[in-house]
């Protein structure tokens, strides 16, 4: 029996280059061996065993920002709140009462939920250890990141320090999966712990992620160490932290990651709303990717984020779900679909939109996490993650009608050549 196996559909859209009609994409032993026009690659593997689809072929999405372990927070994700103070009380709040949860198995269930919808790889927030090797153990590509928070330097060199590098060295490992190091955010631990964390992060070879200007009340923190944030830190701390006791920076979001090493090829960063000009450009400098949220970021009661301006601007882009802690679904095309909306009404109208978001749910998120040249594009060479989406194949506004209306679609989903759903 041959280890080859074609898939054909009436349309293909590699992301490298524009949708290819009545195509097929050879695989064998999980690997991506040819793409192109159906007769060709038939004729050209007559031994091969072949999976016809009816709907279009793009590559697997990658979620650039979630939490898994979270998928059990659907109540509190469920509606919007008023502010992003207020929806942090109600998530901290059920988080307290969920503390003996089994957070390996709720983070399993968020990525059997991702996959029925197209995703195929992601970048995972971890808080709780029981989480870390949801990735490897499902069998999924992706960066799982050991989040750090609430981390002052007294305790980074007494304990935490070496704690965590004990966990990072002792997670699974897959040659799908890897270990990522996430700083939460730059307001919620000790500026010196930042910059000892992307220090370590780099002596050890890993992946930096954190949230960044997601809160309103970021630049207050940072520039003048004043503000509704600033309040809440010390609020949860029992004391100031060192930037709020020596009354802020003067720097804004950006320029504060920077100056504490979290920036680079390296790293990327979750949401971004209010970067400003002179932040998107510092991480455009710093070839720094932005998995932007927007549903949740509506969800935690904050604007979401300037789409028509990071696309004006040509940032690296990315997209995320974040949790169900502040989100509705797992599914990213949803949030493609409202980042399109979002464009428009900012102003963008070019005719590379929908091509620049199906990228960012793919490629540019494979970029964002450094699996590039893994995934995240049909190619001869890559991991054969694919998504069969239920939408008019036609070619015509095809990128168009998977960008509005791809959600919801899923008919299966291929994970290193292996269906793992199937509607």
């Amino acid at each position: 029996m041959s280890s080859l196996t074609i898939h054909t559909a009436p349309a293909v859209v590699p992301v490298i280059g524009p949708p290819l009609p009545d195509c097929a994409v050879a695989v064998e032993k999980g690997v991506i061996k040819g793409v192109g026009g159906r007769e060709e690659i038939l004729d050209g593997h007559p031994e091969a065993e072949v999976v016809e689809w009816s709907g279009v072929l793009i590559p697997g999405l990658v979620n650039a920002h979630t939490h898994l372990q979270y998928t059990s927070f659907a109540s509190v994700g469920a509606q919007p709140h008023p502010s992003y103070v207020a929806w942090s009380e109600r998530f901290v709040s059920e988080y307290e009462g969920r503390r003996s949860e089994d957070w390996g198995a709720t983070a399993r269930t968020g990525v059997g939920l991702a996959l029925t919808t197209g995703s195929t790889c992601f970048a995972d927030v971890v808080t709780d250890v029981g989480a870390l090797n949801a990735l490897a153990d499902t069998g999924v590509p992706g960066v799982s990141y050991l989040e750090l928070i609430g981390v002052d330097d007294q305790a980074w060199e007494e304990r935490v320090k070496e704690k965590v590098l004990a966990t990072l060295r002792g997670a699974h490992r897959s040659p799908d999966s890897r270990i990522g190091l996430s700083p939460h955010a730059p307001y919620s631990v000790d500026e010196p712990v930042l910059k000892k964390a992307a220090s370590l992060a780099r002596d050890e070879g890993l992946r930096l992620h954190i949230h960044l200007a997601e809160s309103d009340s970021e630049d207050s923190y940072y520039r003048t160490g004043t503000g509704a944030l600033a309040e809440r830190v010390t609020l949860r701390v029992g004391r100031p932290w060192s930037i709020l006791a020596r009354g802020g920076t003067g720097l804004g979001a950006a320029e504060f990651a920077a100056a504490c090493g979290l920036l680079g090829t390296d790293s990327h960063v979750a949401h971004g709303v209010y970067l400003g000009p002179e932040g998107r450009a510092l991480l455009r400098a710093n070839s720094t990717h932005v998995a932007l949220c927007p549903r949740s970021n509506i969800t935690v009661g904050i604007q979401p984020p300037p789409v028509a301006d990071f696309l004006a601007e040509e940032s690296p882009i990315a997209i995320g779900t974040d949790s169900l802690g502040s989100n509705t679904s797992l599914d990213l095309l949803e949030d493609v679909a409202l980042l399109r909306t979002l464009a428009v009404g900012g102003g963008y109208h070019l005719a590379d939109l929908d091509r620049r978001l199906l990228h960012a749910a793919t490629l540019g998120g494979a970029t964002a996490i450094g699996l590039a040249r893994e995934l995240g594009s049909l190619e001869p060479g890559k991991r054969a993650d694919l998504a069969v989406l239920g939408v008019d194949p036609e070619l015509s506004e095809l990128e168009r009608r998977i960008v509005e209306h791809g959600a919801g679609s899923c008919q299966a989903t291929i994970v290193g050549g292996e269906l793992r759903w199937r509607l």
